[in-house]
């Protein structure tokens, strides 16, 4: 718990996640008159801007958030689709091109970063613990499993070691297995290009959000203020504990409120919920798919490719665009058809 000195005041941006953080599972019409108040003092008493980042697309965004539009609320800007840029202007919101075409180009750089990872860590684990082996393995994450508990931690500590230079993975410990996983990131790389062009400072941004892929824009920089709604996963209310944040008891709005309040009074709670720990001890919630899966997967995608293959050919081999091996093609074809036909005139006679 932190002192009581007024730190809203300083802040110059207010960034909150929607789904999750500003919206629960139904509109909370209790709480828009106090969230509007909240809103307003920030814009027109303390100068600062609210920003809304979410994974949704601009049109999706203003669908379900409709009821907050009706009540007065409107955000000054939207990142949607983590990463695409929108100000409000009297005719709706309009994408920066100059700023959205620099995201896509940073979340591209670091995208090549955080697949270059991957195998790093791979090789890594595997040369220094032979109790490792790869349950799963793909371009946005690897999953090792272990044979015994020492075994898991000493991998783990490996792996969070080969992982420290790439801030876009997140490292998941469970019994017997350590999952990585690339963490969305495009939303702090967003949040941090509107905060360049608009001059706010680092310490002068409060991010609110509940997801992985929210935990980005809390780290983007070591002075971003963080806070959470009690009903955040696990992980992100461990980066706002550990950046000292709000983890705020109420869920979804109504924690959002109750974090503005918070930081108005200087009432800051970074203290972890209990029972978190035995949360992050269950089992790995994500998963990982069994090899047989993927075989009939990769089965499945050949059969499909080679019956639109034959079909194509078939329909090439009709117009007579084949030449003579049209004749081949058809074969089969009319083979099929001459033992179904008795069939199909029984069952229709």
């Amino acid at each position: 718990m932190k002192g009581s000195e007024n730190t809203l005041g300083q802040i110059r941006m207010l960034v909150t996640d929607a789904d999750g953080t500003l919206l629960g599972q139904k509109p909370e019409f209790e709480l828009f008159r106090a969230f509007r108040l909240k809103i307003n003092d920030l814009r027109h008493v303390r100068g600062a801007v609210w920003v809304v980042c979410t994974g949704r697309g601009l049109r999706s965004f203003n669908r379900v958030f409709r009821p907050m539009r009706v009540f007065g609320i409107e955000p000054d800007f939207v990142i949607a689709r983590h990463a695409s840029i929108y100000e409000r202007s009297r005719w709706g919101y309009w994408p920066h091109w100059l700023w959205n075409a620099r995201v896509l180009w940073l979340e591209w750089r670091d995208k090549l970063e955080v697949r270059r990872a991957l195998p790093l860590i791979r090789r890594a684990v595997l040369s220094r613990n032979p109790f490792a082996h790869v349950a799963f393995f793909n371009r946005q994450r690897i999953c090792f499993r272990f044979d015994d508990e020492g075994a898991t931690q000493f991998g783990a500590d490996i792996i969070r070691e080969e992982a420290k230079p790439f801030k876009y993975l997140q490292v998941f410990q469970f019994p017997g297995e350590v999952d990585v996983r690339t963490v969305p990131f495009t939303k702090g790389l967003a949040v941090a290009e509107l905060a360049r062009h608009l001059e706010v400072g680092e310490d002068r941004i409060l991010a609110i959000g509940d997801g992985h892929n929210d935990i980005s824009m809390m780290e983007m920089n070591a002075r971003c203020r963080t806070a959470c709604p009690g009903n955040a996963a696990p992980e992100v209310m461990e980066v706002v504990h550990r950046t000292g944040g709000h983890i705020a008891k109420e869920r979804s709005l109504a924690g959002v409120v109750e974090i503005l309040g918070a930081y108005e009074t200087g009432r800051i709670c970074s203290d972890l919920p209990p029972g978190l720990h035995e949360i992050r001890d269950e089992g790995n919630p994500v998963g990982t798919p069994h090899h047989s899966a993927r075989s009939r997967d990769r089965m499945t995608g050949f059969l499909l490719f080679l019956g639109v293959l034959y079909t194509t050919t078939l329909v090439l081999a009709s117009f007579g665009l084949m030449g003579p091996l049209g004749q081949v093609v058809l074969r089969p074809y009319h083979m099929l058809l001459a033992r179904l036909e008795p069939l199909i005139l029984y069952l229709f006679k």
